[in-house]
């Protein structure tokens, strides 16, 4: 597992394989309430053995003394010390920097943190005691109730006086989602984030049940490029039917590169969506003969701090197709 220290407060940060610090409370994985600190500040993540920290923020973010600014990022090591506010004396210290693992992590003392393997008795005095397994496919089922019950990522486990959170390392591949009730779960909108030098996107899937962290890829830009064609469209006054609808081959050229690749790009987005929700949803990506258009779902595009476009699906404001949004600055833009 990979840790954090908080100097001043003393909290205990675990890290998820991608992991974003800033104010933004609904989006932020630890949520840093500085004003000095940007709403999405800046992200940890797992990559290619080895945790790196990039910066998103406005004010840059200082690893060991060395200032981090908008688009970089720099390797950590154990025993780094970070400030992502220049205005506080805190900082995050960095404990542990171990491969990532799906844990226990204690709600209160003296519970300790537990890395889990295939299959663990829990200490404490819980009669019978209860215990944990990894299924067959891959999830977690506890036998603290009646019936065995599979654990997702968030969930509570108590054993006698001690207590735990069940934190998955990998939480874009376990959604957070409410138990089924049968209905499919309905897709609401994807945020993309999008660093001032058009070099990196980050996508967040929101759905009615909960929130799927899409990484940064590739063919996020891709899926930006469609979403921004598609705000324009809007913008201009384009009827819906017309509304977002691009040649090919002049997406390739936006793009700079060539047709089989984007089509490479388009699969590739589809599959990473398809296998955290039915393939029958709301379509992410539109195509008719040599053209494409960005599908029905809601998105927002930030870029840097800016809300630069949005759209509405219509199953969610009932008529048209696109709604409109202007642009606008979000809040407190010149404090972080």
């Amino acid at each position: 597992m990979a840790t954090l220290k908080n100097s001043f407060s003393g909290e205990s940060c675990l890290l998820r394989t991608h992991h974003l610090f800033g104010r933004d409370g609904a989006r932020c994985d630890t949520v840093i309430g500085d004003p000095y600190v940007s709403r999405m500040h800046a992200h940890i993540r797992w990559m290619g053995g080895r945790w790196e920290l990039h910066d998103h923020s406005s004010n840059g973010t200082l690893v060991s003394g060395t200032l981090v600014r908008d688009g970089e990022r720099v390797v950590l090591q154990q025993g780094d010390l970070i400030h992502f506010s220049k205005a506080s004396a805190a900082y995050w210290h960095v404990d542990e920097l171990n491969d990532p693992a799906d844990m226990l992590w204690p709600l209160r003392d003296p519970a300790r943190p537990i890395v889990l393997d295939s299959a663990h008795v829990l200490p404490g005095d819980a009669v019978p005691a209860v215990t944990i397994v990894r299924s067959a496919d891959g999830e977690w089922l506890c036998d603290d109730t009646s019936t065995l019950r599979v654990l997702r990522d968030g969930d509570e486990v108590v054993s006698g006086d001690l207590a735990w959170r069940l934190v998955l390392a990998r939480s874009h591949a376990t959604m957070v989602l409410p138990e089924s009730s049968g209905m499919p779960v309905s897709l609401q909108r994807i945020d993309f984030t999008v660093s001032r030098d058009e070099e990196h996107v980050q996508a967040v899937l929101h759905t009615r049940g909960g929130t799927a962290d899409l990484g940064e890829r590739a063919h996020h830009y891709c899926l930006v490029t469609l979403a921004r064609i598609c705000s324009t469209d809007v913008q201009a006054g384009y009827d819906a039917a017309s509304q977002g609808w691009v040649d090919l081959e002049v997406l390739a050229r936006m793009l700079g590169t060539d047709v089989s690749h984007v089509n490479v790009q388009i699969h590739r987005a589809r599959a990473q969506v398809a296998a955290l929700l039915s393939p029958d949803m709301a379509q992410l990506v539109e195509r008719r003969r040599g053209s494409v258009r960005f599908g029905t779902l809601g998105f927002r595009v930030f870029r840097g701090e800016l809300l630069e476009c949005q759209s509405t699906p219509a199953t969610q404001i009932g008529s048209a197709l696109y709604r409109p949004v202007p642009a606008v600055t979000l809040p407190s833009l010149h404090a972080g």
